[in-house]
């Protein structure tokens, strides 16, 4: 079981907003629509008391069976749109306010 842990520094504006809701969504929907090898799903916003966040303020994880499934979502194009035209713009500081742990 591979567990693939996305932290994200949302800029202020985007927090709470519409267009961040949508691009979370749209990687939700990507387990019964585009990628069935993405085993769960789960995305929130930070609420840790133990302010150890270092400003990152949203996360979400997936689940896959596998590093070749892991691997086939990181590089499926639908993926890659979703990341880079709906999720990038929404953060402070571009790629760099992003953080990705597998597990």
């Amino acid at each position: 079981m591979i567990k693939h842990l996305v932290l994200l520094k949302v800029a202020a504006e985007f927090v709470d907003s519409q267009e961040l809701s949508v691009a979370i969504q749209a990687l939700a929907d990507l387990k019964n629509q585009e990628i069935p090898q993405i085993q769960s799903f789960a995305a929130g916003y930070n609420n840790s008391p133990e302010g150890l966040s270092r400003e990152y303020n949203y996360g979400f994880m997936m689940e896959f069976a596998n590093n070749f499934d892991r691997d086939y979502y990181l590089n499926h194009p639908e993926h890659r749109r979703i990341a880079s035209q709906m999720l990038l713009p929404l953060l402070s500081d571009g790629i760099n306010s992003v953080l990705v742990v597998d597990f």
